[in-house]
């Protein structure tokens, strides 16, 4: 009887003592848990192709997807999801980005939402808004960080003002009206190059529509382009739109700074560059 209280009791030490050490390494393994970096293994993210500014607007060429055995909580994932976006602190390169580091998207729904853009344009520039009535900034296109050039098509030629005293008589006869097609007269021109596009602003679109307006096709929301520009560029800039209205952008690499030599368009460029023969008149007419 003796013997057996003695093997019941061992048995009592043993299981207390297997009990301790599995509490003890449970807790070890949560104080582990707790003291260890949140970071993720075997993902790809964005990673900084160059040191990024505070207050800079990321683009294409600054960021690039790695695979990264180590990734920080938070880190982005794709590239698109940075892109335009400002930086609330100086990134390293090589670093992975998060989106803790970056300012909401740069895309707002109102003017009165704008980023802080004085940070960005330094002593030499000013911030221009250009309607956003091409195909490529109004479907979207264009975001935050694209360097873009502008093309435009004008009239430019001008109508031979009449004399300060209208003569009479046969002299007068001689003014005859020209008639011809104004739209043969227009030229079209690549004018400023390399323009830095720092947000893109739409309209507010109201929450709240009425029956006819939800049964109404969704329309496209007004947008407008913010450049980065200097400020003659801005003056020339605002007599193409005051003359013409409308612009067209067009985009290019971000790394590439050529000032392209385009020579003017107009229909005797295209008659001679493509041997165009234009119809000659029937006989009798």
């Amino acid at each position: 009887m003796k013997r057996r209280s003695w093997l019941w009791f061992i048995a009592a030490v043993l299981l207390a003592v297997l009990a301790g050490v599995i509490a003890i390494f449970a807790l070890r393994q949560a104080a582990l848990r707790e003291t260890e970096s949140p970071l993720e293994a075997g993902r790809t993210v964005v990673v900084a192709r160059q040191p990024i500014a505070a207050n800079s607007t990321i683009r294409v060429d600054n960021v690039a997807s790695e695979e990264r055995s180590n990734v920080p909580s938070g880190a982005a994932v794709q590239v698109q999801d940075v892109l335009g976006r400002m930086t609330l602190r100086d990134i390293a390169q090589g670093e992975v980005i998060t989106m803790q580091d970056l300012a909401s998207s740069g895309l707002t729904s109102a003017i009165t939402g704008t980023r802080s853009l004085p940070y960005l344009l330094g002593n030499d520039k000013i911030a221009v808004a250009v309607p956003a009535t091409d195909v490529l900034s109004k479907w979207g296109a264009v975001v935050p960080g694209d360097h873009v050039d502008l093309l435009f098509t004008l009239d430019i030629v001008l109508e031979t003002p009449l004399p300060a005293e209208m003569p009479t008589g046969e002299e007068a006869a001689s003014y005859v009206k020209l008639e011809r097609d104004q739209s043969l007269d227009n030229i079209s021109a690549l004018t400023l190059q390399n323009l830095e596009v720092l947000q893109v602003i739409e309209e507010q679109v109201p929450e709240v529509q009425s029956e006819q307006q939800q049964q109404q096709q969704p329309s496209v929301p007004q947008r407008a382009l913010v450049l980065k520009i200097d400020p003659q560029d801005a003056v020339v800039l605002k007599y193409i739109l005051d003359s013409t209205g409308k612009v067209d952008v067009v985009l290019r690499s971000p790394t590439n700074n050529t000032l392209f030599d385009v020579e003017p368009v107009n229909i005797n460029y295209l008659v001679l560059r493509y041997g165009i023969r234009l119809p000659e008149p029937l006989e009798g007419e």
